[in-house]
């Protein structure tokens, strides 16, 4: 005989837990963890900020960490040899967090676009263990990819495939195939201008598409660099509810020189950008997914006692789905 409370709490699953079935089951909905994003590291032989900075990553505990593009100083004068030097010294200084098992997931900047053959010499690097996700669109392989970590979907574009624009239909498929709890969207330019002119805004409409996409999948963090300081924007969309609203988080303070002016004065269209916390300094952004809520802080760095420390903000940015 079927027991009666079984069919009941049965049927209640099905009602109130619609998506988890098969391969969509979240396995760890309600696990704490943590991932960092960093950008613009400019790996050259003599990159002392990265290397001060990976024994704090490594403290605080993290999963995983993206990468928003400028890791080598590249450029347009440098070689393919030049490159390949380059990305040999990026791997020394990240070889503590790849030794233990933290995978980075990197997209393309302009410093590597800009340099002779670099896709061949970036398809080089990141091969082997250090394999990205081959799920780009067709020319866009080792570049674009997107992954599943926990209850997290990440999606990482490339801007240069078409310079300053996304691969719009692969980012839409992206999104809409996925039923994680929080998603989160990276590249290397600000689809809203902060100091460079030359991001996503400069194709104002495609942007436009864009960042309406991410905002209606659910995404309330776009990750970015280019500029070289840290800036948190509220994207405002102007229907008067701020809770339905995507951050901007420009996280260029990876290593390079650190950049004194900006402006949210580009093509907004009808969006309203609306400041939350900028630091003039290098540090990194850490991120921690507790079930439906995220908390972000930004972690600067400072100097205490002759030694560089990178402390937290006391501006914690927390929003819940």
């Amino acid at each position: 005989m079927i027991n009666r409370n079984y069919i009941i709490s049965l049927l209640l699953a099905l009602l109130f837990f619609p998506s988890c079935s098969g391969s969509e089951i979240e396995t760890t909905p309600n696990q704490k963890w943590r991932f960092v994003v960093l950008s613009d590291t400019h790996i050259t032989e003599d990159s002392d900020t990265v290397a001060e900075m990976i024994p704090f990553i490594i403290e605080d505990g993290v999963d995983l960490v993206l990468h928003c593009g400028d890791l080598v100083q590249g450029g347009k004068k440098a070689s393919a040899e030049m490159l390949r030097v380059e990305f040999g010294l990026w791997k020394e200084y990240f070889k503590p967090l790849i030794d233990r098992g933290i995978k980075i997931y990197p997209v393309r900047g302009n410093h590597e676009d800009d340099a002779a053959d670099d896709i061949l010499v970036w398809n080089e690097v990141f091969s082997g263990t250090l394999s990205l996700p081959q799920n780009g669109a067709v020319d866009q392989k080792n570049l674009s990819y997107s992954f599943t970590h926990n209850n997290s979907f990440f999606v990482g574009l490339d801007n240069y495939t078409t310079i300053h624009r996304v691969d719009q239909s692969w980012l839409d498929e992206q999104l809409t195939s996925s039923k994680s709890t929080h998603k989160f969207v990276f590249g290397h330019e600000a689809a809203f201008k902060v100091f460079h002119s030359d991001c996503l805004d400069d194709y104002p409409d495609d942007r436009d598409i864009f960042w309406k996409s991410i905002n209606k999948a659910g995404v309330k963090s776009y990750f970015c660099g280019h500029d070289h300081f840290f800036d948190a924007t509220l994207i405002d969309d102007g229907d008067g509810d701020k809770d339905n609203d995507t951050y901007q988080f420009v996280v260029g303070g990876g290593g390079g020189w650190l950049m004194s002016k900006y402006n949210y004065n580009g093509e907004n269209s009808y969006f309203t950008p609306k400041a939350v916390e900028h630091r003039q300094e290098h540090g990194y952004l850490l991120v921690e997914v507790d079930g439906l809520h995220v908390t972000l802080v930004w972690k600067g760095r400072v100097e205490f006692n002759g030694k560089a420390e990178y402390r937290s903000s006391e501006n914690v940015i927390r929003y819940s789905m």
